[in-house]
Parts: structure tokens; C-alpha cells; sequence
């Protein structure tokens, strides 16, 4: 069996070559179990090979493993990993937020 020349070419065989989004980029898809199924990204560009879970930060989505990577169309990528970078960007606010509150937290003076 002939070895992949690439890292797309290695995931489009593992999984097929469509895209493989399932809504992580917020759109209803009406392909094969709600999948996009694009097959290319528009205009003569090829899918990527990106992470199936979007992280937010694009080292973490260079160093995931092949085992972790799946097609996507630009399209899927993109909106899927900016809801991932909303996400991050609203847990960073939170915790954020949940840290300064004993800053200012005068809390009840019982001396007097």
C-alpha cells in the first residue's frame, strides 16, 4: 500500500475527502449525518488538515497529532475556530472577574 505524501493527503484517506464539520462552526449542515461534506474549500483551494476540536491558540492547533486532525473546508475552519477563541476569550474573562472580586471585597468590620 502506497504511503500518503503529505499530512492532508493522510487524513483525507483516514477520513474521507470532504469536510468533516458537524456544526462546531454554529451552521446546520444537511450532508451525511449532518456533516458540511465540502470537498474543497472554494475556488480551486484544497481542504486543510486541522484539529477535530479547534483550540484557541494556533500552537496548540500546529502540535496536534495526526490521530487528532481531520478535513476541513476554510470556511468550517474559520467560524469554528473563532467560536473557540469566543470561548477561551469568555472562560479568561470569567476567571478573570471570579479572582478580583476578594480584591474589593471590604467584608464586614465586627471591632466595632
Amino acid at each position: 500500500m502506497k504511503r500518503p505524501d503529505n499530512v492532508l493527503a493522510a487524513v483525507l484517506e483516514t477520513h474521507g475527502k470532504h469536510c468533516a464539520c458537524r456544526g462546531a462552526c454554529g451552521k446546520t449542515h444537511t450532508g451525511d449525518a449532518g456533516r458540511c461534506n465540502a470537498a474543497s474549500s472554494g475556488k480551486s483551494k484544497p481542504l486543510l488538515a486541522a484539529p477535530q476540536t479547534p483550540h484557541a491558540s494556533d500552537v496548540q492547533n500546529a502540535a496536534a497529532s495526526l490521530e487528532e486532525l481531520q478535513p476541513w473546508c476554510w470556511s468550517c475552519w474559520r467560524d469554528a475556530l473563532t467560536a473557540a477563541r469566543a470561548c477561551a476569550d469568555e472562560q479568561r474573562t470569567q476567571a478573570l472577574e471570579e479572582m478580583q472580586i476578594c480584591l474589593f471585597d471590604v467584608g464586614t468590620d465586627t471591632a466595632a
